[in-house]
This record gives C-alpha cells, sequence and structure tokens, in this order.
C-alpha cells in the first residue's frame, strides 16, 4: 500500500475503500510473455488497448494524441491505420488516455486537453473514421484531482450481462435499459487513476447520467476490460502489475480475485491492458502497452486461459 497526500489531508490508500487488498494468486495463464511490437514503433505515452476483434487491435496514446489500428504480424502485431485525434471543433489534443472498442462505435477516456494541461477536463469521446471527435461527453461525479491522475481506464458493458445479472445503481434501483432511451446498448465504465474507484455512466445525447461508483480493488487503476462475463481491473508499477476481477453480486460490482502479472512480465508502467475475445486451443491472447517504451517496445503479449 502507499500514502497518497490530497490537498491538506492524508489519506491510507488501500486494494478496496476503507479494507485491505485481497490477497494475490498467480495469473490464470501461461507465465510466458513476449514483446509485441518492432523496436521504438509506437515512443512513449502508449496508453490504452482495445480488441475490436480477434484480429484487429485499437490503441490509444495520450500525447501526442493518436488512434491505431493494429493487425497482426506473425506473433506480434503492427500499425495498419494512424490518425491524430482532435476534439469535435477540430481544436485542442484530447490527452487520451483509454479506448474501447463497442457495437455502438469507438469511444475513448481523456483527461484533459493537452493545449491546457493544468485544468481537469474528464470527458468521454466518440470517433468515426476522421480525426475529429464524433460525440462528447463531459464527465460529472468525480472528485477533483490532478489533471494528470483523472480517467484513465474505460470499458463497455453490454446491458444484456447488466439486466440478467441484476446490476442495480447508487440508488438502489434495478437497471432498465428502457430508463435511458438512446444511450445505445450497454454501459461504459472509466476508472478513476488517482482512487481507482470506477464510475459507471449511461450515454444519452450529450449527457453522461452517472449510475454508480464502486471500487475496483486497485489502489489505482489504468485500465478496464469486460471479457469472459467479468470485469477486469489492471494497475501498473504502482501496484506490482496486478489485475483485479469484478463480477455482479447483490445488484453491486465487487472483486472475485486478484492476481499477480505473469512472472515473465516486467514491472513497468503498463497503462494499458486488453482480451481477445477469441479462445483458441484453450487460450486467449492478452495484450499489455508499456507508457514508457522500456528498451523500445511498447506493447508486449500473453496468454489468458479461457475458463478464468
Amino acid at each position: 500500500m502507499r500514502i497518497k497526500a490530497i490537498g491538506v489531508f492524508t489519506v491510507l490508500v488501500l486494494g478496496l475503500t476503507g479494507t485491505p487488498a485481497q490477497a494475490a494468486t498467480t495469473w490464470p495463464g501461461d507465465s510466458a510473455t513476449r514483446t509485441a511490437d518492432g523496436t521504438n514503433v509506437f515512443g512513449t505515452n502508449l496508453s490504452g488497448l482495445s480488441f475490436e476483434n480477434a484480429g484487429v487491435v485499437w490503441a490509444v496514446k495520450n500525447g501526442p494524441a493518436a488512434l491505431y489500428r493494429l493487425v497482426p504480424n506473425g506473433s506480434a502485431w503492427k500499425v495498419d491505420q494512424k490518425r491524430t485525434l482532435r476534439f469535435a471543433d477540430g481544436h485542442g489534443e484530447p490527452d487520451t488516455e483509454a479506448v474501447v472498442s463497442t457495437p455502438d462505435g469507438l469511444f475513448v477516456a481523456i483527461e484533459r486537453d493537452n493545449d491546457d494541461g493544468d485544468v481537469s477536463r474528464p470527458m468521454i469521446l466518440k470517433y468515426g473514421t476522421g480525426s475529429n471527435a464524433i460525440g462528447e461527453w463531459d464527465l460529472g461525479g468525480m472528485p477533483e484531482v490532478d489533471p494528470n491522475d483523472g480517467p484513465e481506464a474505460i470499458s463497455w458493458v453490454p446491458d444484456s450481462f447488466l439486466t440478467r445479472n441484476g446490476f442495480t445503481d447508487d440508488s438502489g434501483r434495478v437497471y432498465n435499459p428502457a430508463d435511458y432511451p438512446g444511450h445505445g446498448s450497454g454501459l461504459f465504465f472509466v476508472g478513476l487513476e488517482a482512487t481507482g474507484e470506477v464510475y459507471v455512466y449511461a450515454l444519452q445525447g450529450e449527457e453522461a447520467e452517472l449510475l454508480s461508483t464502486f471500487a475496483s480493488g486497485q489502489a489505482q487503476v489504468m485500465d478496464l476490460e469486460f471479457n469472459g462475463g467479468k470485469l477486469w481491473a489492471a494497475c501498473d508499477n504502482h501496484c506490482g502489475g496486478r489485475t483485479t476481477t469484478l463480477g455482479i453480486s447483490g445488484g453491486k460490482f465487487r472483486v472475485t480475485a486478484t492476481y499477480n502479472r505473469p512472472s515473465t512480465l516486467p514491472n513497468v508502467n503498463l497503462e494499458g491492458f486488453a482480451i481477445s475475445p477469441s479462445c483458441v486451443n484453450g487460450k486467449k491472447v492478452v495484450l499489455w502497452s508499456d507508457d514508457d517504451n522500456t528498451n523500445g517496445h511498447a506493447l508486449r503479449s500473453g496468454s489468458l486461459y479461457c475458463n478464468s
């Protein structure tokens, strides 16, 4: 654990809000990992990852803001497309920290405008085929944090899973998608780096409605991934590269397991985490992005047992 100063107060940051972190167990996949990109392809600041399908991965860089489409290249991945990213009006440089590919489109989470880096601006942006955002949502309900400690992670959970498992909002009301017309086919889960908390939003028109907030089981959260009926929360070297899994119990998302990183994965600044939707020979491909581009590589791959 670590002590974090917030203003004039000192807060003891634990794995769960107010409770000790769950003991970590061995990574539920192969211990072997490897670099998965060419040398110095991305440089530093590769921050978020998301599988569109088994053969396409999206990645974002938070400075300068860029979106990459990656495709397989033997046992590694190569850049198929790259574009710079801007706000909807064509100005500014969004600090794109996380990305998620959904049936409703491609979305990123940002902390701020890099052209005004001393001011927090937590948002979700949607992108089509161009560089300018085609949708923008301000994220209310988050505490004031340092501009570089804001939204760092994003995932999307389908309505079908939420309703089947009886998800409830923070008022205790059972989630009914019909109460949020025009929100698409699922909800967005955004991780706040400073606290490790997860915020659940329905995007309606130009508004992001906050439904729920819960602890990820991490002191900080760097990426979120919904896969295999579980929400995965990943932390970087501040937490030893651990991940937690969360499922719905009693209407709320609660931590079900905590895993150490694979033994061959270096304890570096792993800010992106993604799991393939496809199972092959009992395993799924897992990717991590290293914000520091350690030894000239920003992308690493491993595997996860499909029944994990």
